[in-house]
This record gives C-alpha cells, structure tokens and sequence, in this order.
C-alpha cells in the first residue's frame, strides 16, 4: 500500500483511530490496533478503505468500525494485549540496533542496559496489565513502581533512569499506533518526597469502606489491606500466593497464639516467615478461615476463586487507592500514600511498640538500615525518638 499522506492525517482522542489518505489517493482509510490475537491480521491493525472523500463521513464511518469490531472480538482482543510483545519488546529491539555500532563503549552498551532494566525489574510490574487503561498504567509507576524503586535504596537519578525507559517505550507505541498517551511521570519533588505511614486509625476508615461496599470482593479486599498492616508482607504478589497450608499457628506456654506464614522464593531470600500481630490473629483471621472453610489446604487463602493473581493484584492497588482519595487521605504532607504505604504503618507500629530495627528488618524481608533509612526515618516517631536520645546523650558544658 502507498505511504500515508501525512497532511490528511486525522487520530481520533482516546479510540486512537486513524483516518488519513494514501499518496494522492481521493478516498479516506482508516487504522486502528487490535491485538496479535487474529491470525487473518499479522500487521496487529484493522485497515479499510471508507470509499468516501469527505472527512466527517470518513471519521464516523471509521468509529462505526471500530465499534463493530470490538463489540464481535473483545474478549478475543483483551486476552491478546501483552505489554511485553506488544510495548517493551519492539522498543528494546530498537534501543539495541540503534546503540549497537556506536563507537563509545558506554553508549555501545545502552540498549542492553535498557534491555536488563526491563527484564530483572520492570516487566513484573506491568504483566497481564491493560495498556490502554491510563489510570492504571499511571497508578502502577506512581505507586507501585515508585515505592519499589525507594524501598529498594534507588537514587533520584537512577529511579529517573528506570522511568525514561517507561516514556521512552510509550512514545514509541504511541508513534506505532498502539496507545494514545504518553503516561505522566512523577516530578523530582515526589520522588525526593518520603513515603509516610497511614495511622490506624486512617485504614480503620478503608475498613468501614469495604463493609458499606459489603460483597465478596470488598470484604475479601479488607481481609487483605489488614494482613498488609499486620504482618511483614510487601505489598504484592507474597500474600496473595499464600496457600491455607502455607499457615500455621503456634503457642508456647502461658503466651497467646503466634500466627506464622512460610513465604517461598522472595527476592532477598528463598524463604520468609512474617507473624501477623496480635489484632489480626484475634479478629480477623478467624472470619478468613470461616469464610473459605471448604477450601483445600492447597487453595489460595485469599480470594480463592482467582486464578490471575496479578489481575488481582492490580484490582486491589487501585481499589485502595480509590478509597484513600474518596476519604482524603491519599495526600499528606506534600507527598501521596498508595498501598506501600501501609508497609510503612507496620513498621511504624513495630518500633513505637519498642521491635528493635533488627527484628523489624528481618520481619519485613530487608535490611536495617532500609528500615531506618526509607520506612521510619521521616516519621514521627523516629524523630521524636532521635531527639530523646540525643538529649539523653548530651554533653556538659565545661565552664
């Protein structure tokens, strides 16, 4: 086919459709993506002519298609999109041939280094994720992506490397016809700005939230943000793969019953066991046991029933995050509280209830100096401590 005549080229906002001329043809075509998931469309993009030249009939004819072929093929459409095949692989192919004959050795190298970045850290984050969904896309590098980047020890310059990759990769599909938007990327002001816990009595109200919703869902929701606050899980993939057999409770004498879960291959170590606090042993994990009480010991203990657990996963950051900005209790102090957030609570909890930072680091999966540094060096209560001590420590003034 001709190329595009790029001065009759009209994108419809959000549908991302095309309508445009070829060569000096007289009648509009239209182009939009649909997938890989149709094997009579190997280019991935719906193509017709419009046998019109009039540009308002050419767009409405163009948006009637692009109806009619998602209404007969969505499911078919959905299950095909792949951030990986579909963004992240064309663009690291390019980056690769294009720094692959440099001359530099560091420039030489960028496209692989690019390459690395993506597989090792960031494609877990945007796996089984809709790329069209904007809201979503932008919630997972401002939350999820942005507290993993920080909790890991990341510098400001090094996140900002991780996130020129994410819009590198998006104006590039963006170019391709595959998205319509380039997502926003958080400022160096947020991403300098320390992550600050939710006070109990903050996620008490998202408790309050989930039982007025009261379906399966919500309640399910509820019973997973309080195993978050209770125990040392990093919000995730890790509680949401427990197994009921990967449970077990445990009492010595005269001392109240210790609620102990066997995480397997995490990223620091092949096994973590986090003990959930007294509150969720006492009060919430009998009514998770009861509620799933035919399930098998090699059934999920949460949200049983969902096999895509990174589907899953996602549903419950952005429903958490809804919730916190319904409350108005997302934004605080200059910066944003997603569900990470939440990892900070117990953190925060473990210290004022006087955990050594030791038993903290090795309860949350990290290092001391992660917990002194990233979850409780900004909070109140370390800072108040600090003071304490340094009071304590003072030296006399000779005279």
């Amino acid at each position: 086919m001709p190329k595009i005549n790029k001065d009759t080229l009209h994108t419809l906002a959000r549908t991302n459709i095309q309508v445009y001329k070829v060569g000096n043809g007289k009648n509009y075509y239209c182009k939009f993506y649909v997938g890989s998931g149709h094997k009579h469309i190997k280019s991935k993009r719906f193509e017709k002519c419009l046998n019109t030249a009039n540009i308002k009939d050419a767009i409405n004819l163009a948006k009637a298609h692009y109806k009619t072929w998602f209404e007969k093929n969505t499911e078919t459409t959905r299950k095909e999109k792949d951030f990986d095949l579909d963004i992240a692989q064309p663009f690291i192919t390019f980056k690769v041939r294009k720094y692959k004959h440099k001359t530099h050795l560091k420039n030489n190298e960028q496209g692989e280094r690019d390459k690395t970045k993506w597989n090792n850290y960031l494609k877990p984050f945007f796996e089984n994720v809709d790329y069209s969904d904007i809201e979503l896309i932008e919630n997972i590098i401002n939350d999820e992506l942005l507290s993993k980047l920080k909790d890991d020890g990341k510098s400001g310059n090094t996140i900002n490397k991780y996130f020129s990759i994410i819009t590198q990769m998006f104006k590039r599909a963006q170019a391709r016809g595959i998205v319509n938007f380039i997502p926003d990327i958080p400022t160096q002001q947020v991403i300098d700005t320390p992550r600050l816990p939710y006070e109990n009595q903050e996620l008490n109200l998202i408790n309050e939230r989930c039982r007025e919703v009261n379906d399966s869902y919500h309640i399910q929701a509820k019973d997973y943000y309080n195993l978050l606050r209770s125990a040392g899980f990093r919000p995730g993939l890790e509680p949401l793969n427990l197994k009921r057999k990967d449970c077990r409770m445990v009492q010595e004498a005269n001392e109240l019953p210790k609620l102990i879960f066997t995480v397997w291959g995490t990223k620091t170590k092949p096994i973590h066991r986090p003990i959930a606090n007294d509150w969720f042993t006492k009060h919430i994990w009998s009514e998770i046991w009861k509620r799933n009480q035919n399930a098998k010991d090699d059934d999920y203990l949460l949200f049983p029933t969902h096999k895509d657990r990174k589907h899953l996963k996602n549903k419950l950051h952005k429903t958490f995050v809804k919730m916190s900005k319904d409350l108005n209790l997302f934004h605080h102090k200059g910066g944003t509280r997603p569900l990470y957030s939440i990892r900070h609570t117990y953190a925060t909890d473990q210290y004022s209830n006087g955990t050594t930072i030791e038993d903290i680091a090795v309860l949350m999966n990290t290092s001391p100096r992660m917990v002194m540094n990233v979850y409780l060096g900004h909070t109140d209560v370390a800072l108040v401590n600090l003071a304490n001590r340094r009071g304590k420590n003072r030296l006399k003034v000779i005279k």
